[in-house]
C-alpha cells in the first residue's frame, strides 16, 4: 500500500475512533449524537446560538437541526426565541432542566476531554489544531471543485 493511502486509511480510522467515543459518551446518557453536539455546543456558548448558525457554523442539515431542536423542546431542555428584529431567525435557549443535563453530560466530557488532551503540551495542541483545519480547507477545496465540475 502507498504511503498516501495508507495515511488516509489511518486518519480516517482515527476520525471514526474518536467520534465512537463522542457516540459512546452520548449513548450512556441516552441521547442522540446530534442533540449531544448541539448540546456540547449551546453549554459552551457565551452567546446565543440560532437554528441557523449550527448549520451554518457546525454544518448540520437543518433537517438534522430541526428535529433535534423538535426532540430537546418535548423534553424540556430547550426553547426558542425570536431574534429581534428578524422574521424568524430563532435562538436556542437551555433550560433550566437542558442546563442541569449539561452540567452532568457536557461536564463530564470536558473533564475527560481536559485530562486527554493535557497529556498534549500546548504547542502539541496547536500543531493538531492548525494541521486539523490546513486538512479541512484542502478538503473543502477539492470537493468544491469537484462538484463544480461535474455539476
Amino acid at each position: 500500500m502507498d504511503t498516501l493511502k495508507r495515511q488516509l486509511m489511518e486518519l480516517n480510522q482515527l476520525c471514526n475512533e474518536i467520534d465512537g467515543i463522542y457516540h459512546d459518551i452520548a449513548h450512556s446518557h441516552g441521547i442522540s449524537d446530534n442533540i449531544f453536539w448541539i448540546l456540547y455546543i449551546l453549554y459552551n456558548s457565551d452567546t446565543p446560538i440560532s437554528q441557523s448558525s449550527l448549520c451554518e457554523n457546525w454544518f448540520f442539515s437543518k433537517q438534522t437541526v430541526n428535529s433535534s431542536i423538535s426532540s430537546m423542546t418535548k423534553r424540556g431542555w430547550v426553547t426558542l426565541e425570536v431574534v429581534p428584529g428578524t422574521r424568524n431567525r430563532k435562538n436556542i435557549l437551555l433550560t433550566e432542566a437542558g442546563q442541569n443535563l449539561c452540567a452532568k453530560v457536557i461536564g463530564k466530557t470536558h473533564q475527560l476531554e481536559q485530562a486527554a488532551f493535557s497529556k498534549m503540551s500546548s504547542e502539541e495542541r496547536e500543531t493538531y489544531i492548525s494541521l486539523f483545519r490546513i486538512a479541512n480547507r484542502h478538503m473543502r477545496s477539492e470537493y468544491n471543485k469537484q462538484y463544480e465540475e461535474n455539476h
